[in-house]
């Protein structure tokens, strides 16, 4: 047990440090505010700690991917990250729930966990990719309720060239995954598609709208749609347990909350 405990310890001590370094060279790119390295250390501790270096791969590969497009051609976008680097906040509602599922993963190793966390991330990967991309499009972005024409960078607006960026970004995870930890791969893609539609979705409806719900807020439950789905899409196709199905609902429940609030400022809340 004492030489479990020091493995253990050791494997996150040496996360964050690699984290510390990963981080530190992001925030020299102003890919990261100071803020953001100390949220990055946290999370890519606890992630390579119990996860191992399968899910870490997979999340620097999501954070690489990302620092680069959201350097590509940044005098033609307006977010604020793309002149002081993303935040604490932003750090711990794309990782947030990965290193729950790290940590979880640790004490119930199984392919379904495993898939999950993949999901997790290809839906933080293709929200992302999705913006940066989309941002560069000719063509105007639609809100993705009503289809009309929105100005870049609005909440809830799509571009063909951004979806279709969000779509190859949740492959490269899935695929990943498949490879490092053994993850559903068909499950993570379409989960993190589907999670990718979901955040436009509740940017359009709900961003905003309720307190405490900003775009880091829909970020965090996309990446909880995403982790949900994967599991859900995995059961139907044999690859995960009954039981892990239940939890991928669970998530998809408890990632409705905000559509639940919402129906209550527009209708009132149920009377008994």
């Amino acid at each position: 047990m004492d030489d479990a405990l020091l493995s253990r310890g050791l494997a996150i001590a040496l996360g964050a440090l690699l984290s510390l370094g990963v981080a530190s060279a992001a925030w020299a790119a102003k890919l990261l505010t100071r803020d953001g390295i100390v949220a990055a250390v946290v999370v890519g501790a606890a992630v390579f700690g119990f996860g191992g270096y399968g899910p870490a791969v997979l999340l620097v590969t999501f954070f690489a991917t990302s620092g680069l497009l959201t350097r590509w051609r940044a005098d033609r976008k307006s977010h604020p990250e793309h002149r002081r680097g993303r935040t604490s906040a932003q750090v711990l509602a794309n990782g947030g729930v990965v290193a729950v599922l790290s940590v979880w993963y640790a004490l119930i190793p199984s392919p379904g966990l495993a898939t999950a966390i993949a999901g997790a991330i290809a839906a933080a990967t293709a929200d992302t990719w999705a913006t940066e991309v989309g941002l560069l499009s000719a063509s105007p972005p639609r809100l993705i309720t009503t289809w009309q024409r929105v100005t870049p960078g609005a909440s809830g607006g799509i571009t063909a060239l951004g979806t279709l960026a969000g779509v190859v970004g949740a492959g490269l995870i899935a695929a990943l995954g498949a490879v490092l930890i053994g993850a559903a791969w068909p499950g993570v893609w379409m989960a993190g598609a589907g999670a990718m539609v979901v955040d436009s979705v509740l940017g359009a409806t709900i961003e905003g709208r309720i307190r405490g719900i900003g775009n880091n807020g829909v970020n965090l439950i996309a990446t909880m749609v995403g982790a949900g789905l994967s599991l859900l899409i995995a059961a139907c196709g044999g690859l995960t347990t009954p039981k892990l199905a239940l939890i991928g609902l669970a998530l998809l429940v408890l990632s409705s909350w905000p559509f639940r609030k919402l129906i209550e400022q527009v209708v009132g809340p149920r009377r008994t």
